[in-house]
């Protein structure tokens, strides 16, 4: 499940007049363990579900998320960490970064308009820019207010006025753009804040094979959020577009050959093959003898040998290592070890 859909099944369970706090991080600069977007919902009885860092504010925003409780009212938390380790909440992060954050109440019902056009966009894969205002002038928009951006351009949102003109600049630009985007305009005088945040549509993944090694593997996408199918012999392959990875996994060599064939003609962005080079080498071969040679750009896409090289052993770990090669994949990242990584972990948002 995604963090949205998690967060969602836990407001379906609330009690009758219970009250549970939406904790979302908007802005982040400097260094933190998630980035904007990340989400944690504080329950009546003060336990969590997700996270907005690895443990270091969880204990400080269920305070605080008493304090909205009680007042029913959206709240605006900054921890700025890049002064002194002994910050005034007593943290003693060492983070050195700037976390702005929004907390917001919500009671037994149905989930609001925005988390259930969130909800559906990840049941039919289509994008979704949602601008959720954190800061604001008295009189404009008040925090939580937000604005829709959809994957046709349609927008949906009451926010007025010159925030709200500015607003719907933003959300087509970051629905273009594909990247989400903490932004701020001045608005009276004073400075209005939101998160302009992209919602990508989820990852598909296509294991082609009958085996429990292609079950294993679509059973740890699903687990990461995405959306894993196991095609098996003659099932069609459905659309496959730029957010589709495909891994060829029958150990038939005669149907390993037509599906390369197709999939390297199809949108997919990802194309692995299970097996040794050698024999992936023998299956291009064919394909050229066939009239059928994969074009520079085809090649570019296809993975094979499959995976990461991690030292996958068992099909739980080889899972794994094609997992974290279609992320890389899809994120443009080379798949290497952060410690030798130079620029910032998370992408800018």
């Amino acid at each position: 499940m995604t963090d949205l859909e998690t967060i969602a099944a836990a407001l379906e369970r609330l009690p009758r007049g219970g009250v549970a706090v939406l904790c979302t991080l908007m802005r982040v600069a400097g260094s933190a363990y998630r980035g904007a977007g990340a989400r944690m919902l504080v329950l009546p009885d003060d336990t969590t579900v997700g996270a907005v860092s690895g443990g270091c504010l969880e204990k400080d925003l269920v305070a605080h998320a008493a304090k909205v409780r009680a007042s029913g009212a959206a709240t605006h938390v900054v921890y700025d960490l890049t002064a002194d380790d002994d910050a005034p909440w007593g943290l003693n992060m060492g983070c050195r970064a700037r976390l702005d954050l929004l907390l917001e109440p919500h009671t037994p019902g149905d989930p609001p308009s925005w988390l259930a056009a969130a909800l559906e966009a990840t049941r039919t894969r289509e994008p979704l820019v949602i601008a959720t205002v954190f800061q604001s002038p008295e009189g404009t928009a008040s925090p939580g207010t937000r604005l829709l951006a959809y994957g046709d351009g349609r927008l949906e949102g009451s926010i007025a006025g010159e925030l709200g003109d500015a607003l719907r600049v933003d959300a087509l630009r970051v629905l273009r753009e594909e990247r989400s985007d903490a932004v701020e305009h001045t608005v009276a005088g004073a400075a209005a804040a939101a998160l302009v945040e992209y919602l990508a549509p989820p990852v598909a993944v296509l294991a082609c094979g009958d085996g429990q090694d292609a079950a294993i593997l679509v059973r740890l996408a699903t687990a990461l959020g995405w959306h894993g199918r196991q095609v098996r012999l003659d099932e069609p392959l459905g659309t496959l577009d730029e957010r589709t990875a495909a891994v060829i996994m029958t150990h038939h060599y005669g149907r390993d050959r037509a599906l390369l064939a197709t999939l390297l003609r199809s949108h997919a962005r990802y194309v692995g093959v299970l097996g040794p080079r050698a024999r992936t080498t023998q299956l291009l071969a064919d394909l050229t003898a066939e009239g059928a040679a994969p074009n520079p750009a085809q090649q570019l896409r296809l993975a094979a040998p499959v995976g990461l090289d991690i030292g996958a052993e068992t099909p739980d770990e080889v899972a794994l290592a094609i997992l974290a090669e279609v992320r890389a994949v899809l994120s443009g990242r080379s798949g290497g070890r952060l410690r030798e990584r130079t620029g910032p972990i998370h992408d800018r948002r």
